[in-house]
């Protein structure tokens, strides 16, 4: 294997210093060329002797990352300040003068006032070269030589520093190129990803969405049979980057948290059957979606798979009040942590929730909610935040009772955990929420459940991936009411 590219193309470790994020900085200078200028990219690596080396025996090598590169011609001034202290019409003709260097060499090197100017940080490897050959990369502290030659690390060595070990294991996947550089596959273990918690930052823009649902697809493909993959989906983007996913594997699913989330055509559908409703399902589907950008001009190309997903009803909808239906109002209060209010109200609370405790909340839960919102509590009193917990879990909307009967709209969080738990089938979960409260609510009960499912019966598989796109919606540094309950169930998990 070739350690480094053409030899020609060497620098100069001219300074190192300190930093407050890295063990150091290292300043480094190239002759300039163009071609050296195109090719020479920041991400890529460079090998510095290090004081490990032993002369005449054994050499040892640093390994850093280019993070800024820059063309600097020495003839011009380098800064404002000297610059307003020049004759103007002089610096303009040496500016032009100056600028001809620039493409004159293409090559090579023939002016000593033209440099790349690069700094470059450790990645913590060395390596050691040997008359017997190359020894690493493993992991190094040492400190390069300053004014030894720096050389450009090859692409295959490279490739081999960013995928060590990976490219023997049959769980690797290529997630895509280094960044500048499509001579560089990135490889990631796509069951370690599974099982390990990650992250993925950026600025808006940057990618995260896309990188995310890349992996999703590529992780899908080689993990093991029975593969489940939940991704809570706060804005609402993901039902089309992964459409090919829940097309292809048929018992995906599309959750909404509270019936709101969806059309009110899609359950004109459900409610009817008859194809009429479901050619205007789909069209109010395909048209109503968040799309990227590139997929704007094509999404008319989405109908035939909304067809798919609204003719086997992979549409489910998760409400809690229905949940709730057959509860009695004693369980309801029991699990929202009991009555509550100021020392002059709560007998009289009490009382009320005595009254009803063993009606069941489908038969007499609206006149309980009516009652307690007769006490008139201050919302951000203890009575207040009780008759609001009540509410959340018994609170009747119009919208649920048409739907009660209708088959295929609701489904249980025991029927989801069911699902997650089957080991015989992949299959992916898009959960969505017309409220985010709801959904940080929701992911609370189901990481809650499915843990105590699996605790309880002593089961570690199948695998299940939970995604929080938006993560800092779910797990602030300052957590409260529905954000401290998904805090908790992620740290949980």
């Amino acid at each position: 294997m070739r350690i480094f590219r053409e030899e020609k193309y060497v620098g100069r470790l001219i300074h190192v210093e300190p930093s407050a994020t890295n063990q150091y900085t290292a300043h480094i200078w190239f002759d300039y060329s163009l071609k050296l200028m195109q090719s020479l990219k920041e991400g890529d690596f460079v090998a510095i002797e290090s004081f490990a080396s032993q002369p005449e025996k054994r050499r040892h090598y640093v390994i850093l990352e280019i993070v800024k590169k820059l063309p600097i011609h020495f003839a011009l001034v380098q800064n404002v300040e000297s610059a307003r202290r020049t004759y103007p019409g002089f610096l303009m003709e040496s500016a032009k003068s100056a600028s001809l260097d620039w493409i004159s060499q293409v090559e090579e090197s023939t002016e000593d006032t033209t440099k790349i100017v690069c700094e470059a940080i450790p990645i913590n490897l060395g390596f050691w070269i040997t008359e017997e050959g190359i020894e690493g990369p493993e992991q190094s502290f040492e400190l390069p030589m300053t004014g030894k030659e720096v050389k450009i690390v090859s692409y295959e060595f490279m490739e081999g520093i960013i995928n060590k070990g990976l490219k023997e294991r049959e769980t690797a996947v290529d997630i895509g190129y280094l960044k500048d550089n499509r001579k560089i596959k990135v490889l990631i273990d796509s069951e370690a990803l599974l099982r390990l918690h990650f992250g993925i930052f950026g600025f808006t823009g940057a990618g995260k969405s896309n990188l995310l649902s890349t992996l999703i697809s590529k992780v899908m493909k080689k993990s093991p049979q029975g593969t489940k993959v939940v991704v809570f989906d706060i804005m609402g983007e993901y039902l089309t980057l992964l459409m090919d996913l829940l097309i292809n594997h048929k018992d995906s699913l599309v959750l909404g948290v509270g019936v709101e989330t969806f059309v009110e055509a899609l359950y004109e559908y459900y409610r009817s059957g008859n194809s009429d409703d479901r050619r205007r399902a789909v069209k109010v589907l395909t048209e109503s979606n968040l799309y990227p950008k590139r997929l704007l001009p094509h999404k008319r190309h989405f109908a035939k798979p909304f067809t798919g997903l609204v003719k086997r009803r992979a549409f489910k909808v998760y409400e809690e009040v229905v949940v709730n239906l057959d509860k009695t109002i004693g369980e309801v209060v029991k699990e929202v942590g009991g009555p509550k209010a100021d020392k002059d109200n709560l007998p009289k609370l009490q009382q009320v929730v005595k009254k009803y405790q063993d009606k069941k909340v489908r038969e007499k839960g609206r006149e309980f909610l009516e009652e307690l919102k007769s006490f008139n509590f201050s919302p951000k009193a203890d009575g207040g935040k009780f008759v609001k917990a009540v509410e959340e879990k018994i609170g009747f909307k119009d919208s649920i009772f048409p739907l009660l009967n209708v088959d295929g709209v609701f489904i249980s969080l025991e029927e989801i955990v069911e699902l997650l738990n089957d080991p015989r089938k992949k299959s992916l979960f898009i959960v969505q929420s017309h409220d985010p409260s709801a959904l940080k609510r929701f992911v609370n009960s189901l990481a809650t459940a499915i843990y105590e499912d699996r605790r309880k019966k002593g089961k570690i598989e199948p695998l299940v991936l939970f995604v929080l796109d938006e993560a800092d919606e779910y797990i602030p540094q300052e957590a409260k009411d529905e954000a401290k309950l998904s805090r908790d169930a992620v740290e949980m998990l």
